[in-house]
């Protein structure tokens, strides 16, 4: 938050409401890295984290698989909502969106099709996460983009064709994802019509842009604030996560 005008809107605003938070893991509490395997939350970030679920209820919201989420994390008593939402795990709570568990076996078949295709992209990855997948490329030849795009899309048509997958672009990564009517913007809102989250301002950080669809769900409702670039649907910007992790210690402590 680079205005002084909107930091002291901000913290009226948070420092008058029953708060609650929602946040995306990479790119936002950890950096970008080359391999997703590599993205490890530092003990300076997780003990922030320790700090801000005593004060809120706290929710992280991830294209991770559950499983992944919540041992990178490894904090208990926190919201974790995975695969972009379609599973969510908490002790008040749980949920798995209805029939997302069928397009397991099609996703499989997809992500071993795919990393076929892809073995001469050199640093291209597949990363199959049962209720969805992604196609990493952001260690790829930046002249060889074009090229996997098409690959991915011809690989792709027929099951599209069929309604059988959707797809999502993201910071050089390619999301696939069963044909259904759910996203982070939805997970949000559950979220927020249970337990400790009733009755809340929702503070929604995030990078990517799966996360638009939490900042124009959360319009009028909540505060959304986007990490390394200026977009629309967020009210508020942070350059990069050490402005996170910034703001997250003053709301730990305000």
């Amino acid at each position: 938050m680079d205005d002084v005008n909107a930091i002291e809107r901000f913290k009226k605003r948070v420092q008058e409401a029953n708060l609650s938070l929602f946040l995306d893991y990479d790119g936002t509490l950890t950096p970008i890295v080359g391999r997703p395997e590599r993205a490890h939350l530092s003990y300076t970030m997780k003990e922030v984290l320790r700090r801000l679920k005593k004060r809120y209820p706290l929710a992280i919201i991830s294209g991770r698989s559950l499983d992944d989420l919540m041992e990178r994390v490894g904090i208990p008593d926190l919201v974790y909502a995975g695969n972009h939402g379609l599973e969510i795990e908490s002790e008040e709570f749980s949920y798995r969106v209805e029939r997302a568990h069928e397009w397991r076996e099609t996703l499989s078949v997809i992500a071993a099709l795919l990393d076929t295709r892809l073995k001469s992209f050199q640093g291209a990855l597949v990363e199959y996460k049962g209720l969805t997948l992604s196609v990493h490329y952001r260690l790829v030849d930046v002249r060889e983009v074009s090229r996997l795009m098409e690959v991915v899309r011809n690989a792709l048509a027929p099951y599209r064709a069929k309604g059988g997958v959707k797809l999502r672009e993201g910071k050089k990564v390619i999301e696939v994802r069963p044909p259904l009517e759910w996203d982070k913007g939805k997970a949000t809102t559950w979220i927020l019509d249970r337990g400790a989250f009733r009755d809340t301002l929702p503070i929604y950080i995030g990078d990517d842009e799966t996360d638009r669809d939490a900042f124009k769900a959360l319009k009028n409702r909540g505060l959304s604030i986007v990490v390394g670039h200026k977009w629309k649907e967020a009210d508020y910007f942070l350059k990069d996560q050490s402005e996170v992790k910034g703001l997250l210690k003053w709301l730990a402590s305000c």
